[in-house]
């Protein structure tokens, strides 16, 4: 059921704008981790107060298969365009409630404009594109995680010359350009065979198999493994050096760029070396890393380099466990996008004001955890998930 819609050259261009309205997304929600100190501060709370809301705002990715049956029957281009009008509502908020209480609401309608948006765009690319080139473009799409963290910088650079409210407004601006491009360049596309697709049946449907349980394991695993260093990193790098944006402007830019070549060897090598073997290098690599990561702060170079090491392998499970996603349930492929998505955010949900709790134990806590978590996420796609295998049996069987 893959490529319905039909393979074009046009898909060069989408893909480029879905991948830059997606960097803007997730720099309003990469920005929170590095920054929460400084975001805590500007709206007089602790971190841990602020690290629960955001933890309670992660549970809303549950109503991600509710936002999947929307892309179903609406079509991926009016669930992409609804997601990002309330990411745009959302960055607005800070400047309506200049307090705790508005950053929260932000980061609440910030966050399930990107649930609604995230899974549409990779079921957009998924049905246009095959599943022999999909791990390309949508490594092109995923080098926007990487992005939104290259522009944190820009972030501290705006915090340090206006305040705390000024790289929402920034966003804004970015949001309503990408919306307006978005209506003119992407196709409608509500086919008439998704139109009567029931919510429970679809749902049903995603979650039917070992393999498909599996993949929600999958991305669990490695999600909130990654959570719990992601919460803590800039805590760790000011208590360590200090309370200095530089630090942090830094380290952003760093995992941005560790993040950005491992999308670019998903991009590059997932269609040809195969997704699962780069899975299960990232996954141990990552394990590797998280011995590595607590004993790195002897110097901010070392520091830096121990999460260079973190994000890179962390980065390249993550990206080459998406196109792979996208093939479990390829007949409820934009369901089965959203019902990953919950699962992802439940774990993440979960780890959030965990991560904060652990870490008064130190780091090290935290990072083994962490090597658990990502051992279970091993387990999964070693023994259950093999999407190229259950492909080759069914051609032999047609």
């Amino acid at each position: 059921m893959h490529n319905r819609i039909g393979f074009t050259p046009h898909i060069i261009v989408q893909t480029a704008l879905l991948t830059t309205s997606r960097t803007f997304i997730n720099t309003g929600w990469r920005m929170i981790y590095p920054l929460l100190p400084v975001f805590a501060r500007g709206v007089d709370v602790e971190i841990t107060t602020l690290a629960s809301i955001i933890a309670v705002i992660q549970l809303f990715g549950l109503t991600a298969p509710f936002w999947g049956a929307i892309s179903e029957r609406q079509g991926r281009k009016f669930t992409i365009l609804l997601g990002l009008s309330m990411y745009v509502l959302g960055t607005m908020m800070v400047f309506i409630f200049p307090s705790f209480i508005g950053l929260s609401i932000a980061f609440l309608v910030m966050g399930v404009g990107k649930i609604a948006f995230d899974p549409a765009v990779q079921a957009y690319i998924g049905d246009r594109v095959p599943y022999e080139r999909r791990g390309m473009y949508l490594g092109i799409v995923e080098l926007a995680w990487s992005g939104g963290f290259l522009l944190i910088p820009v972030m501290t650079w705006l915090i340090a010359r206006y305040n705390w409210q000024a790289p929402f407004a920034a966003l804004a601006i970015a949001g309503i350009l990408s919306l307006i491009v978005a209506w003119f360049i992407l196709e409608a596309d509500k086919p008439v065979q998704r139109q009567h697709i029931s919510f429970v049946k679809a749902l049903r449907v995603a979650v039917s198999s070992r393999m498909a349980i599996a993949g929600l394991v999958l991305g669990m695993g490695i999600s909130a493994a990654n959570q719990l260093v992601s919460v803590v990193f800039g805590s760790w790098i000011e208590v360590s050096f200090g309370i200095q944006l530089s630090a942090l402007a830094a380290a952003s830019a760093v995992i941005g760029v560790s993040e950005l070549i491992g999308e670019g060897v998903v991009t590059g090598f997932s269609d040809r070396f195969g997704k699962k073997n780069l899975i299960i290098i990232g996954i141990v690599g990552n394990i590797i890393a998280c011995f590595i990561l607590p004993f790195s702060n002897i110097s901010l170079v070392f520091a830096l380099a121990g999460l260079f090491f973190f994000y890179l392998t962390f980065e390249l499970a993550l990206v080459a466990t998406i196109p792979l996603i996208t093939e479990i349930q390829p007949e409820a492929r934009a369901m089965y996008l959203t019902v990953y998505v919950a699962a992802v955010t439940f774990g993440r949900a979960v780890f959030t004001p965990i991560s904060a709790q652990v870490f008064s134990f130190g780091l090290l806590a935290n990072c083994l955890i962490a090597a658990a978590l990502n051992g279970i996420a091993l387990v999964a796609i070693w023994r259950f998930i093999d999407v190229e295998a259950r492909k080759k049996k069914i051609e032999q069987m047609i």
